[in-house]
């Protein structure tokens, strides 16, 4: 059964953060996304790769602006 790959945002207190979650075909995706506390969005990618490629850029940009959630977060998520 194929797994997908969710890049989501959460926000606390005006402060971003990024990760992937991952959900196999057979998940129930609502469920899921119910898990995740202070969800502000979520995309669905199809490969690891990808999502996580998606939130490397949204945490970088997050760190340009001075609203990323962690100030000494990793540049590269250990993915």
């Amino acid at each position: 059964m194929p797994n997908y790959h969710i890049a989501v945002t959460i926000e606390e207190n005006g402060k971003y953060y990024s990760y992937a979650v991952k959900y196999s075909q057979s998940s129930n995706i609502k469920s899921v996304l119910e898990g995740i506390k202070n969800l502000l969005w979520a995309n669905v990618y199809s490969t690891k790769k990808r999502a996580c490629e998606v939130v490397e850029n949204w945490n970088e940009g997050y760190r340009k602006n001075g609203t990323h959630l962690f100030d000494n977060a990793p540049d590269r998520l250990p993915f």
